[in-house]
């Protein structure tokens, strides 16, 4: 036998003992049993969250830009309908009206020492043409199955009626929290490079000296975990969340008539640089959170999951691919991430244009900003191409996935929702809690909504809905993370 052989038979060898090493150590690792059933439950006013909840659908506060530019008078009609709709917050609490339309609701507590803690949600929801909805998209119908159809009933006055509904609970009841209580309301979440809202609130609170123990916004989410190895159903606590902005590739060439083309045209040049674009994403990369989200799940995992993310250093290339390709989700959890959106050419038909843009919505995961994004796309498309920075927001920064505060948050899932995991993530998506890091290092996202994957691709969709129950176990859980959280 020849020594090549020899070393290739001793390479082999080992490896197998190595995976076999670490499939014992695997093996020697059982599934975590998962924390069981919920505690009892507050028993809350259904129906009345339900009608609350229809009737704020029927507000349409559609976000005031572009064609809705003058649309100021639901959002004064939804502060007025507030103040009827909760007295109790009204009487107790102090009403600050930021940038005309945004609101903060602060109701003190017992010790002030102590920080306070902050809910987020935002009044706006996005324009509902009525074309292909089943109901009128602001008519906030209950149908005979359970669900409340209009726009807003998972984007996000949902989550805005549950916080309210519990709030009000706590107050019937004569509760004082021993934090101070700050409701934050933006009025332009939605457009996504809106600073008036938001950033006027945190500038306003920042001004008064105010410090937060924690702020919780809309984000995160729950889903079914076997997309992640885990059979069971996943909490995901969105602790930071990705930079996100607009550039524009831009082209220009001579033009003229179509009858007399001289290829390649700025349109052909564009073409090309957007399949390049959308063929040549940047390097996928773990940040730090997701390093922690497979720390939360692994203990969860079975099979061959368990094995590799138990042993993640190991497999990383193989669980990056996996990633890539299992779902534009997790495909995002590790890399920045490009979509073209919109294209402007040729005002007329048989013109050829001089000059063509097109708009790329960019996601910039942690380690990367948008300065990152320009190098790498002017680099891969070339000089023909120029690549225009627009508004953007670098991505926010990581929160402590092991202070009290988050441990009380996940706690609140598992009392409230049957046999779950809660884990932390980088949420992928935009919210109004990037701009409150000057208040508090412990930013958080989650919505208190299992929702199917159909209902999910509702959301700023046609037909949005959301079942009654799961607005009742909402409100359920905002009772409990008001008790939790606002606690010594």
């Amino acid at each position: 036998m020849s020594i090549g052989a020899i070393v290739g038979i001793a390479i082999a060898a080992a490896v197998v003992l190595f995976f076999f090493a670490l499939g014992i150590r695997t093996a020697l690792n059982k599934p975590k049993k998962l924390p069981g059933k919920a505690d009892e439950l507050p028993v809350i006013d259904k129906a009345a969250a339900v009608r609350h909840l229809q009737e704020a659908i029927r507000i349409p506060t559609v976000s005031m830009v572009e064609e809705y530019v003058d649309n100021e008078q639901p959002f004064l009609d939804y502060r007025d309908w507030l103040a009827e709709t909760y007295p109790l917050l009204h009487a107790k609490a102090e009403r600050t009206i930021i940038a005309g339309y945004s609101i903060i609701y602060h109701l003190k507590g017992s010790d002030p020492t102590l920080k306070g803690g902050c809910y987020l949600s935002h009044i706006d929801v996005v324009p509902a043409p009525k074309d292909g909805w089943e109901y009128d998209p602001f008519s906030g119908v209950l149908t005979d199955d359970g669900y409340i159809y209009g726009r807003g009933a998972q984007d996000m006055k949902s989550h805005m009626i549950a916080l309210l509904e519990a709030v009000e609970y706590h107050l019937a009841a004569g509760k004082v929290f021993d934090r101070d209580l700050y409701l934050c309301f933006g009025h332009d979440e939605e457009p996504g490079n809106s600073t008036s809202g938001a950033a006027n609130i945190v500038r306003y609170l920042k001004e008064k000296g105010v410090e937060m123990e924690f702020v919780i916004d809309e984000g995160g989410t729950v889903l079914d975990g076997k997309l992640l190895g885990v059979p069971h159903t996943v909490a995901l606590i969105g602790a930071c969340e990705k930079g996100n902005g607009d550039l524009e590739l831009v082209v220009n060439k001579a033009g003229g008539h179509a009858s007399n083309p001289k290829p390649p045209t700025a349109v052909g040049v564009l073409s090309d640089a957007i399949v390049k674009v959308e063929s040549h994403p940047m390097k996928t990369r773990w940040t730090n959170m997701t390093k922690e989200t497979f720390k939360a799940l692994s203990p969860y995992c079975t099979g061959v999951f368990k094995f590799v993310l138990t042993n993640r250093d190991v497999f990383s290339p193989v669980v990056k691919w996996i990633f890539t390709k299992a779902a534009p989700m997790t495909n995002a959890l590790v890399r920045s991430t490009f979509a073209p959106t919109m294209l402007w050419g040729s005002d007329a038909r048989n013109v050829i244009p001089k000059e063509v843009k097109a708009n790329i919505n960019y996601r910039m995961i942690t380690g990367e900003t948008a300065d990152d994004v320009k190098a790498y796309l002017e680099k891969l498309l070339g000089k023909n191409v120029s690549v225009n920075l627009l508004s953007y927001s670098n991505p926010s920064a990581e929160a402590d996935v092991h202070c009290t505060a988050y441990s009380r948050l996940a706690d609140t899932i598992t009392r409230t929702f049957d046999d779950i995991v809660v884990a932390p993530y980088m949420f992928i998506a935009a919210s109004d809690a990037r701009f409150y890091n000057p208040l508090t290092d412990n930013v958080f996202r989650f919505g208190p909504f299992i929702n199917s994957l159909d209902d999910q691709s509702r959301i700023h969709g046609i037909n949005e809905r959301l079942h009654v129950d799961q607005l009742e176990r909402a409100t359920q859980f905002f009772v409990n993370c008001l008790d939790s959280m606002l606690a010594k």
